[in-house]
């Protein structure tokens, strides 16, 4: 029953605070509104939910330049680690899909997101341009590289425009890992149970010089970088709490020292 009323608020949520940022992105073309109203939005939802979000590794980025942020995605509840986290001005990379969820996605397109049409190459193209336009102009984007949520934590593999993206700009990309949040909502569940998610933000890798043809190098580099960010502990579901079973027990209990 609990897990019904936590989707009951985190949709009431969703609601109020997606139809106040439409009304705000239609006045305030900066964007910074809505980046407010989004984090209002995620501490509402974890603290009705019992999730704690922490972060690392912020202050080895820039404030005053722009990056492609790069991160794992094993669940619903990454978005909300970035949001919650990332300061600055930033936009997602988004799947054209998801502008189709009423409210949410309408509040992504006006926030002037980047939406990408996967089923046309062409459109695709011309917005990993804009794209690149924004980046050199000063604003950061945020790609989940796998495409898609992982079911079970581990990297899948990644596609590769965002390092077209990055190298066509030539932003460094900052490698983030986040840990845990596959527990928190597994893939396929309609639970939400209660725990911390940690996203750790690693040492921006340069794409200065790095020509189209080098981009396979830079992915594995990308991907070594995430998977070192893992939190072992987070990541094997320590510290997840069932609100109808209490705590999980810690797999690490089980192996053998």
């Amino acid at each position: 029953m609990i897990y019904v009323v936590r989707y009951l608020l985190v949709g009431l949520y969703t609601l109020f605070w997606a139809a106040l940022a439409m009304g705000v992105a239609v006045v305030d073309r900066s964007g910074q509104g809505v980046l407010w109203i989004s984090r209002q939005w995620v501490r509402w939802i974890c603290a009705t939910c019992g999730i704690c979000i922490e972060a690392e590794g912020l202050e080895s980025l820039d404030p005053g330049r722009s990056y492609v942020f790069m991160t794992n995605h094993q669940s619903a509840v990454d978005v909300g680690a970035i949001i919650a986290t990332l300061p600055g001005d930033w936009r997602f990379v988004a799947k054209r899909e998801l502008t189709w969820i009423p409210f949410f996605g309408w509040a992504l397109a006006l926030h002037r997101h980047v939406i990408v049409d996967r089923r046309n190459n062409a459109r695709a193209v011309a917005s990993m341009k804009r794209a690149a336009e924004r980046i050199r102009s000063g604003t950061s984007v945020i790609i989940f590289p796998e495409g898609t949520r992982s079911p079970t934590g581990e990297l899948l593999p990644f596609k590769s425009g965002g390092f077209h993206l990055a190298i066509q700009a030539q932003a460094p990309i900052v490698p983030a890992t986040i840990s845990g949040s596959h527990h928190i909502t597994p893939k396929g569940s309609l639970r939400i149970l209660s725990g911390t998610v940690k996203i750790t933000y690693g040492e921006p890798i340069p794409t200065a010089g790095l020509r189209v043809e080098d981009r396979h190098a830079l992915m594995e580099r990308v991907r070594g970088a995430i998977q070192r960010g893992y939190d072992p502990g987070l990541q094997d579901g320590a510290g997840v709490r069932d609100p109808e079973h209490g705590p999980r027990r810690d797999p690490s209990a089980a192996r053998p020292s």
